[in-house]
């Protein structure tokens, strides 16, 4: 995405044109139902646009961006990206002429979905459902919903056109030219447009087996539907099979309800959540002092890597490239949700805790590693690994003193004094795990690890990935 004082600048004016009459009603629409989506800063740029045609107008003044500024008391920055969000949701188009050193913008408003088209729509009641929860949406559902009146036990009386009036018998009839002008009628809705750039329907029908699902039932309506449930939940396309799959009828078709049902719990399954709709955010250019040099410690590459990786590519980068398993993905999500940690304390976390139990994950034992840190108030990679090197220093004087001492001796050595003559308590969580009698050949073992992770972020780093 382009910076945005490439695009647009104060100075640059614009014209707003309205494809017709915006209702009450949708205003009520953008209110309650588009809001959530784009937050507050949209609907206000949204207003103030539609708000510059006149009545009974098709087209508003020419105004320079420093007045749209102004109104709304935003950045420019801030304007840009609530067009773009206007653009994605449909809600507007947005036009150029560039003449010289000038640019003058045209933006096209268009009218929200209707209710009945936006809850039936498959994508954005999808991000609405998941940003105000269940109890919200039923309640807008039932706001623009009514029960309809039954017509039975009546019967239709109403008159035709010809039974009302005469057959019109004049010579003159009326021109239309255009020096009249464009009849103003109600706005159109554009909706949310999708393309397949990001999704490949040639791999996808390849692979579909013809016993299975024949090619014709991927119909035009199937096809949108796809690609609505690609956009929301990023289902490639060899997945997208054997979900099609599971979604054929008796008769051959495609049960496009089923089909969104069952990649919606799919993706619940995995990431014990419902999908959110984020805005693509900029590009940050990393500069060279943030990146770790070719001649950079162990230490300062293993840093840098866990304060951008996230936890997910963490741990395929330790299954080198294996899909982590759902059962460990769960516990990392619920330790994550429960101590509210930054994400790269987290990550520390993750490849202290593997280290530590041979790579396996133990719910308790990382849930109380993760308390002891954010009382401790760890906020960097660097603290965390500090935090973790020092503790398994301690952790392994422990276990030597212990061999040393009869076994009732060693719970009366987890309290100890540092220099200052303070009483110093290890954590409990410390001695949770089965002290192995063979320190050494785990300390070769770990290091051995740690090396050839180092290594291999180290060369992904050079790569530029």
């Amino acid at each position: 995405m382009a910076e945005f004082w490439m695009e647009l600048q104060p100075v640059d004016s614009y014209q707003v044109k309205a494809n017709g009459v915006l209702s009450e009603k949708d205003r009520k629409i953008m209110t309650f139902l588009y809001q959530p989506l784009m937050g507050a800063e949209c609907l206000a740029l949204y207003d103030t646009l539609v708000t510059e045609v006149e009545e009974n107008r098709l087209w508003s003044e020419s105004h320079s961006h420093t007045q749209l500024l102004n109104l709304l008391g935003i950045s420019l920055a801030n304007l840009f990206q609530a067009r773009l969000k206007l653009e994605g949701l449909g809600l507007l188009r947005s036009f150029v002429q560039t003449t010289g050193e000038s640019r003058h913008y045209i933006y096209e408003m268009a009218a929200p979905l209707s209710p009945e088209q936006f809850f039936s729509d498959g994508l954005l009641n999808i991000y609405l459902y998941s940003k105000i929860g269940n109890a919200q949406y039923q309640r807008l559902r039932r706001f623009f919903s009514d029960e309809p009146m039954s017509e039975e036990g009546f019967d239709e009386v109403t008159r035709s056109f010809q039974d009302v009036f005469e057959t019109f018998n004049g010579s003159e009839l009326p021109v239309s030219t255009v020096a009249n002008g464009e009849p103003v009628g109600r706005a159109v809705s554009r909706g949310v447009t999708l393309d397949d750039k990001a999704f490949d329907f040639a791999v996808m029908l390849q692979s579909l087996s013809p016993t299975m699902l024949s090619r014709n039932a991927v119909t035009e309506e199937a096809r949108a539907c796809i690609l609505k449930l690609h956009a929301i939940y990023a289902v490639e396309e060899l997945d997208m099979v054997h979900y099609l799959y599971r979604s054929v009828q008796a008769d051959g078709s495609l049960d496009l309800d089923y089909l969104r049902k069952i990649v919606r719990d799919g993706y619940q399954l995995q990431n014990n959540r419902l999908p959110e709709l984020k805005a693509k955010a900029e590009p940050k250019a990393v500069s060279q002092e943030s990146q770790p040099q070719e001649s950079a410690s162990d230490t300062e590459a293993l840093a840098y890597y866990l304060e951008n990786v996230t936890p997910y590519q963490l741990m395929v980068d330790i299954s080198d490239g294996a899909v982590p398993a759902e059962t460990d993905l769960k516990v990392i999500d619920e330790v994550l949700a429960q101590q509210n940690l930054p994400i790269p304390v987290m990550n520390v976390l993750i490849e202290y805790v593997l280290l530590r139990l041979d790579g396996k994950i133990s719910k308790n034992y990382m849930m109380t590693i993760a308390a002891h840190w954010k009382r401790k108030k760890v906020q960097t990679a660097k603290e965390a690994m500090e935090m973790a090197w020092a503790e398994h220093e301690k952790y392994k004087k422990l276990q030597e003193e212990g061999t040393q001492k009869a076994p009732t001796n060693y719970q009366n050595n987890k309290r100890k004094f540092n220099q200052n003559g303070r009483k110093e308590v290890l954590p409990d969580w410390f001695d949770k795990e089965e002290v192995k009698p063979v320190e050494k050949e785990m300390t070769v073992r770990e290091k051995s690890t740690l090396d050839k992770q180092v290594e291999e972020m180290k060369k992904r780093l050079k790569e530029g990935r």
